[in-house]
């Protein structure tokens, strides 16, 4: 059988969807984000920058130098005030720090102003930048750790959203529950969006199947009932056919058209039961059976395909004495013990002997071994429609998927399963 391919979560439009316009969000977040950070940086640089200029101007006011007037630096500031006549420069005040220079820890400004007695006052004022460059780090930081959250925020609300309005596409797992066997048709979504016309669609491609299925059932259950009658009257012609006074290469001519013509049966006959099954009309008429007796006229059916394979059957009933009766549909239950024994024979070894149990236990039991010319790999895959093993070629892959519904409708187990070369085929009755 195909194996099915994996499905994940990311494979999903729903992702998809989700992953996308969060994308965008997230870009378009970002670049807004990115400019807001900006701006506010050099909102901040400016503020700095004026204080700083406030700061130093205002120090300079207060200096003079007829008399001699020097403020008196407040907690956290740090200035150099130099009175330069043009002759000399002297340095009237300075408490400016040795890393004055580092440009990661300080910010300075320089201010000067001309006093009417001549000279130049100039004012060095600096002002400590780690509150400044904490303040930048902090928002950098924010941006790096808020940013992530919210995408991972935003991905998940995109993909919840993205699954409410994607929830009509709910169509497809229920189109995947469709059984052609019994078609229902989609409940139309209320509003006429793009998914009522796909809906719509798919029911009108339903309609279609169900109508060449049901086609196909009525024309093969019409030319079964129509090739039944003459493939019976052939069948009968040449089982009757007096062989005494033929030479042996006219009856073998005749015992290989029997097997044909039987073969021809066959097929018309598991046509018959598929367009039945197909179709729902397959009834099922129980009545009490009495297995060990159905077991036996159908193992003596198989008398001349055993003598041409050279073949032989040991029936064997435990316990000897039992009472082997089910509540089934006898007529079904000789369709799957003819299959089982029909493959048993076909694909067997010649000279082997074929081993037919019927058990008598907790359940009623019929379990036919044989051995193969090599060994069946997944042997329960045999029961699927026109499945054959790889080196078996005979046949049509119809028999052991007829036999595991009629198995299923009469409240039996059909089990395949292989050792070695062996092979058994187990049908086990839940009883009366």
């Amino acid at each position: 059988m195909e194996r099915q391919p994996l499905s994940y979560f990311y494979q999903s439009l729903r992702f998809r969807f989700g992953l996308l316009f969060n994308s965008l969000l997230f870009l378009c977040v970002s670049v807004i984000i990115y400019s807001l950070y900006k701006n506010a940086k050099t909102e901040l640089d400016k503020s700095f920058s004026i204080q700083l200029r406030s700061s130093a101007s205002t120090i300079l006011q207060k200096t003079d130098i007829d008399p001699i007037t020097l403020p008196l630096p407040k907690s956290g500031e740090f200035f150099r005030i130099v009175y330069d006549n043009k002759i000399r420069k002297t340095k009237l005040f300075d408490n400016l720090p040795k890393d004055i220079s580092d440009k990661n820890k300080w910010r300075r400004i320089a201010v000067k102003k001309y006093p009417e007695n001549g000279g130049i006052i100039s004012v060095e004022y600096a002002l400590s930048a780690e509150q400044y460059h904490a303040g930048i780090h902090k928002l950098r930081t924010l941006l790096y750790i808020y940013l992530p959250i919210a995408f991972l925020v935003a991905f998940l609300g995109g993909y919840l959203l993205s699954g409410f309005f994607l929830r009509p596409l709910r169509i497809v797992s229920n189109a995947n529950k469709v059984d052609l066997e019994h078609i229902t048709f989609l409940s139309e979504p209320t509003s006429r969006d793009e998914f009522y016309h796909l809906t719509d669609a798919l029911n009108r491609m339903l309609m279609r199947i169900d109508e060449q299925a049901k086609q196909q059932a009525a024309f093969f259950t019409m030319a079964s009932h129509e090739l039944r009658t003459p493939i019976s009257n052939m069948l009968t012609e040449l089982q009757i056919f007096e062989r005494d006074s033929l030479d042996e290469e006219t009856k073998q001519l005749l015992d290989n058209q029997e097997q044909e013509v039987k073969r021809m049966k066959g097929l018309v006959d598991n046509f018959l039961w598929m367009s039945q099954i197909e179709s729902g009309n397959l009834r099922v008429n129980r009545s009490e059976t009495d297995l060990a007796n159905l077991v036996l006229e159908v193992a003596e059916s198989f008398r001349k395909q055993l003598l041409a394979k050279r073949q032989k059957f040991k029936i064997d009933f435990l316990p000897p004495d039992g009472q082997f009766n089910i509540m089934a549909d006898k007529n079904q239950i000789e369709v799957i013990v003819n299959n089982l024994l029909s493959n048993a024979i076909k694909y067997g070894q010649e000279n082997s002997v074929i081993g037919i149990e019927v058990l008598q236990k907790e359940k009623t039991v019929i379990e036919i071994s044989n051995i193969t010319h090599q060994a069946v790999e997944n042997p329960e895959n045999l029961k699927g429609r026109f499945l054959r093993d790889s080196f078996h070629k005979e046949g049509f892959g119809l028999g052991l998927w007829i036999s595991e519904i009629l198995s299923e409708k009469n409240n039996a187990k059909l089990s395949l399963h292989t050792f070695d070369k062996k092979f058994f085929a187990k049908l086990e009755f839940d009883g009366l």
